[in-house]
């Protein structure tokens, strides 16, 4: 069992993986200090983001088709919509957001017969 920051470090860094997301010993759920300023760069104002994504997906599961989709095609549907709500109180062309709508939409076309 992991229980110390410098453990989960030192197992990202043994499998290969990047370490940038260091935990403070002293703060162990604590972001890094910039992280909130450098995602609101990409991703706009939460609050405003969170009211447009909460507004898209009350409009998603009013429709009559709701109730008849499979958990898979519902969390791609409120994925997308987050993406959405960041592209529009964020940084509209950050390729990331483009690519995860695409990539959310894929997910769910697997299940297409």
């Amino acid at each position: 069992m992991v229980n110390k920051p410098n453990q989960v470090t030192e197992m990202l860094k043994n499998l290969g993986l990047p370490t940038q997301y260091e935990l403070p010993v002293d703060m162990p759920y604590a972001p890094k200090p910039n992280l909130l300023q450098v995602r609101e760069t990409t991703h706009g104002d939460f609050s405003e983001n969170a009211r447009l994504s909460q507004a898209i997906k009350e409009i998603l599961r009013s429709s009559p088709g709701w109730s008849h989709i499979v958990d898979v095609e519902r969390e791609a549907m409120d994925m997308i919509a987050l993406k959405f709500s960041r592209i529009l109180s964020g940084k509209s062309l950050e390729r990331q957001h483009w690519e995860d709508v695409v990539g959310y939409a894929k997910l769910a076309e697997r299940m297409c017969p």
